[in-house]
């Protein structure tokens, strides 16, 4: 899975010289958080509404509220944006990509190509994307698999083996850490409601099984 083949390619987007009051109205309009300041198809920086409402004049502030709007219809969104944005590219993989946006703590990718923007891939399109890779909300069962406690390897091969045998079909099978155990868990999503046989089996393996 790749960046390219999730983002939005067609970006709101506001132009340096916007007023900060109309790129609120846009934001709103359009129901996003944030706006990629483009010239002439080229990144330059990118505001959001957080950032908005700092740069506007504090409520406790000694100005009269003349001046208040007076200085608000003036500022523009080129005073307020970021800078230093962190970027993605069409090629890259959307794990690699939410890692990035973990590792920066940002809600949005602006997706370069060539110098251009080209698309923007937020914290939700990923999300929504690993929510259906891994299955949840699907119908069916979730196995929560207990390794050996002297298990040293990821057992994946051993636990589709299983089911493979039973002929169940596997919707997702993956891996989490829990914190202080000594191994991962592995989580095995079916398409199916009924899995008695291959619990017995896995238990008779040495794993410990939680069904849900």
């Amino acid at each position: 899975m790749f960046v390219r083949d999730y983002m939005t390619k067609r970006v709101i987007s506001a132009p340096p010289d916007m007023l900060i009051h109309d790129a609120q109205q846009l934001m709103k309009q359009h129901n996003i958080r944030r706006l990629p300041v483009v010239d002439n198809g080229k990144l330059l920086g990118i505001v959001t509404q957080s950032r908005l409402r700092e740069v506007s004049p504090s409520p406790a502030t000694s100005l009269s509220v003349w001046e208040l709007n007076y200085i608000l219809a003036k500022m523009k969104v080129s005073e307020a944006m970021s800078r230093n944005v962190i970027t993605t590219t069409p090629d890259t993989t959307l794990e690699d990509a939410a890692l990035l946006g973990n590792r920066h703590g940002v809600g949005a990718l602006p997706v370069i190509e060539e110098g251009r923007l080209v698309g923007i891939i937020t914290a939700t399109d990923i999300y929504n994307i690993f929510i259906e890779v891994l299955g949840t909300g699907e119908k069916g069962l979730r196995l929560q698999i207990h390794q050996h406690q002297t298990a040293k390897e990821y057992p994946a091969g051993e636990i589709a083996g299983v089911m493979t045998k039973r002929g169940l079909p596997i919707h997702s099978i993956f891996k989490v850490q829990a914190p202080g155990r000594p191994h991962p868990d592995v989580i095995v999503r079916l398409a199916c409601r009924e899995a008695d046989a291959a619990v017995e089996d896995l238990v008779a393996l040495g794993f410990k099984v939680e069904v849900s």
